[in-house]
């Protein structure tokens, strides 16, 4: 089986050393690994007793696009069970340390920022120690000054020599536990460019600062790993294929470079043409809206927030701003507009979730989270909650230090109300990175479950008026006593359903409601898919082609006849789920009225059988649940 050379770092006494994994068959489980054997589900999530690992997959360095995903394994400080979460075209450069993982140990009183690089003579690992004071100063210019910062201790000769890479964490990685960890496509000069990239759901940022005392790692090297030989391997992705790699790959990933049928391309462009009515928005309350109203609104989205998307990246008659992540790939997946770079769920969330359809303010949001290195999935989910709870009564502006009222009305929706949506929550974002109110410090000190709930106390009378729960209006699957997730930004079942992982896409998310047996089925099927394009370091956007071609790759290039990878990747599952239930983080019963709502509403939108059965009775939608945790549990144990 594969063997991985990984590097630990321990932070605290600020030391290094390398040793080998054997028997494992990519980044998660080797990650997995570490963690099993430290036991780290006896440790809180934000201290030195979790491990952050970081790796690649085994077919990193040959000719395959999309194989140079850095894939991080940690255990979540939201979720409070193992997580998983990657970062495109990083692997692309850490390969070229020699190395197959890295882990982050011990703790650093001091801010550290650790290199590694592979020069001639070998492995060298250095420790640069901040002043407190020293860093607070870099981030007034958010993560990416934190990012210049380290640029300007480099020589031009030793960014060509080394070829460096930078991921880093932004502030609100030192006071939330939703900080995801950064990386910007350096440009010429070593300077941040238009392309970030980012390990953000599950709390990896908050991990490595707050967990190790981390606040950045440079990695590079003078060396190329290739996995075997780069026709051998092309020849056996075309036979698998039937037909050339690169042709399958160009019809494979059309979404995500450019789709003649739909004349746009990438996860913004083409979602919002897909979806169209079907996509939630406005804190999630267009599960409650007729098609008509949801029409009406998508046509608002398509006009002011939309077409300038697609008038400048796809209309115009100047050079493309199509980018990749960092490795050479034909996607080109990165879209930018006006210097930033758009994907469809950071947009969204910090876009129509919380009524801003201007585009250049919801831009502005995307960057100004990105350098706070919060996770905008989870941002856009508070803030829609927070501007939710002002709409409903359980909150006045004052509450959380604004004097105006933010707009979550579909009707009077408009450029208007939009900017002051995006100023409302520009002040909100930099009060909850900063701890600064009551509400804003409750929220970045508990996550978002646990201050639903202190906050239904606190306002037990504001609650009872407008029957509303602060724990209702919040979107969100339970794990364990107080971790959760908030789900990405689809209207389906798959998004909140209780599987031992979530945030990212092991799971169907289709818009579809069938029984809870049947969807557990295949959502389950669907995890351990995405888990094996994942474990393997490959990027999702190309998985129509990887999942055809991954098991023949184990057996071909790797020489592993005798490992089937998914039976592989149910193991892995398996091992994961005893791991949530050793940590206490395993699936709980829906909790919230707005999430169950989203199951009952798509069975009403779909007119799926018995829909009007399930519609309104929360006794059936929690039989729903358990339904499906008992077919899961069938399947994995």
């Amino acid at each position: 089986m594969h063997e991985y050379k990984i590097l630990v770092v321990d932070a605290g006494r600020g030391r290094a050393s390398t040793y080998k994994i054997t028997s494992v068959t990519g980044a998660i489980d080797a990650g997995l690994r570490i963690h099993e054997e430290k036991n780290s589900w006896d440790h809180p999530p934000l201290s030195s007793g979790n491990p952050l690992f970081m790796g690649l997959g085994p077919f990193t360095g040959g000719p395959l696009f999309g194989t140079h995903r850095l894939v991080f394994v940690f255990r979540s400080p939201i979720t409070g069970g193992i997580h998983v979460s990657t970062m495109g075209g990083a692997a692309y450069v850490f390969m070229r340390t020699g190395l197959d993982g890295l882990v982050i140990e011990g703790y650093s009183r001091e801010p550290a920022i650790i290199w590694v690089v592979a020069g001639e003579s070998g492995l060298e690992v250095d420790f640069d120690y901040m002043d407190q004071d020293k860093l607070i100063d870099v981030y007034k210019r958010g993560a990416r000054g934190l990012h210049s910062y380290i640029n300007s201790k480099m020589t031009n000769e030793y960014r060509r020599r080394y070829k460096p890479r930078i991921i880093l964490v932004g502030p609100a990685a030192l006071t939330t536990p939703f900080s995801g960890i950064f990386s910007w496509i350096p440009n010429v000069n070593g300077e941040p460019g238009d392309v970030v990239d980012s390990a953000s759901r599950g709390g990896a940022g908050s991990v490595m600062a707050q967990g190790h005392g981390v606040v950045a790692v440079v990695f590079g090297g003078v060396k190329y790993r290739r996995v075997a030989d780069k026709r051998r391997i092309l020849n056996v992705a075309s036979r698998v294929l039937g037909g050339d790699f690169y042709r399958v790959l160009e019809a494979a990933t059309t979404k995500y470079r450019y789709d003649p049928k739909l004349g746009t391309g990438g996860t913004f462009g083409v979602n919002y043409v897909h979806y169209r009515e079907l996509m939630p928005a406005l804190a999630f309350n267009t599960i409650y809206y007729s098609p008509a109203v949801r029409l009406a609104l998508h046509e608002k989205i398509m006009n002011l927030f939309w077409k300038p998307f697609q008038d400048k990246v796809f209309e115009s008659r100047k050079d493309k701003p199509w980018k990749t992540c960092g490795e050479p790939c034909s996607a080109v997946c990165k879209k930018v507009w006006n210097g930033v770079k758009l994907d469809y769920e950071p947009a969204h969330g910090l876009g129509p979730m919380i009524g801003v359809i201007t585009l250049e303010d919801t831009a502005s949001l995307v960057e100004y989270v990105d350098d706070l290195g919060l996770d905008a999935i989870e941002a856009g989910h508070i803030i829609s909650w927070l501007y939710d709870a002002i709409k409903k009564g359980l909150l006045e502006p004052n509450d959380l230090g604004v004097e105006e009222r933010p707009t979550l009305d579909p009707i009077t929706l408009d450029s208007r109300t939009s900017k002051l949506n995006a100023h409302l929550a520009r002040i909100l974002l930099g009060k909850i990175a900063s701890g600064k109110g009551d509400i804003p410090l409750l929220i970045s000190s508990k996550g978002a479950r646990e201050a639903a709930r202190i906050m239904d106390e606190i306002y037990e009378n504001r609650v009872r008026k407008a029957n509303w729960s602060f724990r209702d209006l919040l979107v969100y699957a339970s794990y364990g006593s107080k971790g959760y997730m908030t789900p990405n930004y689809y209207w389906s079942p798959g998004m909140i359903a209780p599987l031992y992982v979530l945030g990212r896409y092991w799971t169907d998310y289709s818009p579809s409601y069938t029984s809870p047996e049947e969807y557990a089925v295949h959502s389950y099927k669907r995890a351990i898919v995405e888990l094996t394009i994942d474990n393997a370091g490959i990027c999702r956007f190309h998985r129509k082609w990887a999942e055809k071609v991954v098991q023949a790759l184990y057996t071909e290039i790797l020489g592993l006849p005798g490992i089937d990878a998914i039976e592989k990747s149910r193991k892995i599952y398996r091992r994961i789920a005893h791991y949530q239930l050793k940590a206490g983080a395993e699936p709980r019963p829906w909790e919230s009225r707005k999430t169950m709502d989203i199951i009952t509403t798509i069975a009403a939108e779909l007119e799926a059988s018995g829909w009007r059965d399930i519609l309104g009775n929360y006794d059936k939608v929690l039989s729903w649940w358990h339904r499906f945790y008992d077919k899961l549990k069938e399947l994995t144990m």
